[in-house]
């Protein structure tokens, strides 16, 4: 199989996979429940990925007669999730520098609000001037966070992937 054919893919999977989650998002966003981290979004956005991944390796599988090593595969899921991340990232930097530039001082003011509710003692004295530097290191740790977090479940989820659907020649 040519290479150029795999990084083509790759590309073309990653850039849809991250639009789909995007789309997805942008729902979120427009429901106003962006805020919220749940199961049920991180489920979806595995899911997201899960299929991506998938469609991108079964393209390259049918794009060289059938056959695929795990290899391939790996490189397909890794790359595809690379895309992916990518794409969410530029939709996160768009949300919280344009769409709501407010958004990490309500993010603090929810964790502070949580904070008090699941440990009323802990958090009985403390201010939340004086909490809100335990998280404003999110502001810039959500970027390298994301990317570790998407290319390790990339990397897991094509090697599920490959096992299954794999045939060497």
């Amino acid at each position: 199989m040519k290479n150029t054919n795999q990084k083509k893919l790759i590309y073309q999977y990653g850039l849809l996979t991250g639009a789909i989650a995007v789309a997805f998002e942008i729902m979120r966003f427009s429901m106003g429940i962006h805020y919220e981290n749940d199961g049920i979004t991180t489920l979806v956005s595995i899911l997201i990925l899960f299929g991506g991944i998938l469609a991108g390796s079964l393209a390259v599988k049918k794009d060289n007669s059938g056959l695929i090593s795990l290899n391939q595969t790996l490189k397909s899921g890794v790359g595809i999730a690379l895309i992916y991340t990518f794409v969410i990232l530029i939709w996160t930097a768009i949300l919280v520098n344009v769409l709501e530039p407010t958004f990490w001082d309500t993010a603090a003011e929810l964790a502070y609000e949580v904070a008090k509710e699941q440990d009323p003692e802990a958090m009985g004295n403390v201010a939340f001037e004086d909490f809100k530097p335990f998280v404003t290191w999110l502001q810039w740790g959500v970027y390298p966070i994301t990317i570790a977090f998407s290319l390790f479940f990339g990397f897991i989820l094509s090697l599920v992937i490959g096992i299954v659907i794999k045939k060497s020649e």
